[in-house]
């Protein structure tokens, strides 16, 4: 493996984001990165990355509209 290896968020203050603005964020990535793949498909890449950075999902009553 590389020096360079990504160990952490790169975006400032992403260290210090809620778990609900992580979720958030990773949601956004995944929209973004596999879009066209489909809902199974992108469903299973979230749950990758939620893995990959311990960002846990959230219970129906946490979420807000």
């Amino acid at each position: 493996m590389s020096d360079n290896e990504q160990t952490e968020p790169v975006m400032d203050g992403a260290t210090e984001a809620t778990n609900h603005e992580k979720l958030h964020g990773l949601i956004e990535q995944v929209d973004h990165d596999h879009a066209g793949e489909g809902a199974a498909a992108m469903a299973d890449h979230l749950r990758d990355r939620m893995d990959e950075t311990g960002v846990v999902d959230e219970e129906a009553g946490d979420t807000e509209d």
